[in-house]
């Protein structure tokens, strides 16, 4: 080959890794339609993977722009599920047919309509991967058993799929405290907030949410800016609201809008006996009481949204109790 042939190959290759962008990149196949997608997944043998997100969701955005690009997690999708990407806002039907009101969702379900994770999007690509990998693993080793266990659906979309039920024994996990041992938990809980020193005159208050409206957040789901002249103290810490009446709301029943346990990860206080401060943005409401929870980190936020029933019930026992006993009669 001449100098000039060359130059032209090595010219022309180069221009195709530009317009290619360099790397082969893989492309997660996402359906639009959940009866196509059910569909092929029963032809091809193959799980479900119905990815849930809406609007204004940050961590949505950021699992388009971070693990949804990664071409590992594309190749695990594709060669064990058929993926659904579903908009919760123009969908809600679906959203409400499969439990899910938190964003991103990912929901792995059978051909026959059985759930077998339902869970908070995994940010991390590896650990997204280990999600699918996990039930597809579960689906390989007891698909006999989940086949005759489970009646046949003709169509995804038309069945109720309640969410994963609790395992009767969860590894690395205790039960919540009994009834009785509620009140040194409260004592602790106590501990967190802040009280003014004897014979000084009241500290300046630490910021309840970094400054966002707790009534935006529980009535509308979003987080809005509260107004620094709008401002309530409750339980050491200072609220602020985004108008009047959300300001008002609150002061009529501030319980409903306050973290629970002030913002402590329930799922470190429980488990660990640590007090541990949540992080806003690992944060979500339960879904039978509508009241705001915060955690230290995904792998809490995770496990608290899969199985929140453990927490619910002894962690409002928990705050009651530490009301009661900061604010005595």
């Amino acid at each position: 080959m001449t100098n000039l042939a060359r130059y032209h190959t090595t010219l022309v290759f180069a221009l195709l890794l530009v317009a290619t962008g360099g790397v082969a990149r893989a492309e997660i196949t996402w359906q639009s339609q959940l009866k196509t997608a059910h569909a092929q997944a029963q032809a091809e043998g193959k799980l479900l993977l119905l990815h849930f997100y809406d609007d204004n969701c940050v961590w949505c955005d950021r699992l388009e722009k971070g693990a949804f690009q990664d071409p590992s997690v594309a190749q695990a999708i594709q060669q064990n599920f058929v993926a659904v990407k579903i908009h919760a806002g123009t969908n809600p039907a679906i959203a409400s047919t499969f439990k899910v009101s938190r964003f991103p969702t990912d929901v792995i379900v059978t051909t026959q309509a059985q759930v077998l994770s339902h869970t908070v999007s995994p940010q991390e690509p590896a650990r997204y991967i280990a999600m699918l990998e996990q039930q597809a693993a579960t689906l390989a080793s007891n698909k006999s058993s989940i086949a005759a266990a489970t009646p046949p659906a003709t169509n995804v979309s038309e069945v109720a799929v309640p969410p994963a039920s609790v395992p009767a024994k969860t590894a690395a996990f205790t039960m919540p405290p009994a009834a009785g041992q509620t009140a040194a938990i409260a004592a602790s809980v106590r501990k967190s907030v802040p009280q003014a020193e004897s014979g000084s005159s009241s500290p300046t208050p630490e910021m309840a949410m970094d400054g966002f409206c707790p009534v935006s957040l529980v009535e509308m789901d979003r987080w809005v800016e509260g107004d620094p002249q709008l401002g309530a103290i409750h339980l050491g810490r200072l609220y602020l609201f985004s108008d009047q009446l959300a300001k008002d709301k609150f002061l009529a029943n501030p319980e409903s809008y306050t973290p629970m346990l002030n913002g402590i990860d329930v799922v470190r206080f429980f488990e660990e006996r640590k007090i541990v401060q949540g992080n806003r943005e690992w944060g979500l409401k339960d879904p039978d009481h509508n009241r705001m929870y915060f955690f230290a980190d995904e792998a809490a936020l995770n496990h608290f949204y899969n199985y929140h029933t453990r927490y619910t019930e002894a962690a409002m026992t928990v705050m009651a109790k530490a009301i009661q006993d900061s604010n005595p009669k």
